[in-house]
């Protein structure tokens, strides 16, 4: 019973860390969805990956640490650690890199105009 109740904090720790990077995988499809802004299929394909991944890094992480153990702090850090980096997180960095990627983008289209235009 001591073991268990000694071990809470790195639970606790380690689903924290699967809710953050289950949002982080949420940033990229959305990162890499940018690139694809009319596509429907793979809109719905990138959330069916995603969705699948998050399931699978909860039920691992609870499977490793937890023994398999659903317990309410458990599933309450990963819902809390997934809902701040999605909502807080999510506007410095994906929102970030997608400009940066746009930026990069209007470069390239710019240079390759000018090459046209000399020829």
């Amino acid at each position: 019973m001591l073991y268990e109740a000694l071990s809470q904090p790195i639970i606790f720790l380690y689903m924290t860390i699967s809710g953050f990077a289950s949002g982080f995988l949420f940033d990229a499809r959305d990162i890499i969805l940018s690139n694809f802004k009319k596509k429907k299929f793979f809109y719905h394909f990138l959330t069916f990956i995603s969705t699948f991944l998050t399931l699978f890094l909860c039920f691992y992480f609870n499977l490793k640490f937890n023994y398999g153990q659903f317990r309410f702090f458990s599933i309450l850090s990963f819902a809390l650690a997934f809902s701040l980096e999605r909502f807080i997180i999510k506007n410095f960095v994906a929102n970030f890199v997608i400009k940066c990627y746009n930026k990069m983008r209007n470069k390239k289209i710019g240079r390759i105009t000018r090459k046209e235009k000399k020829s």
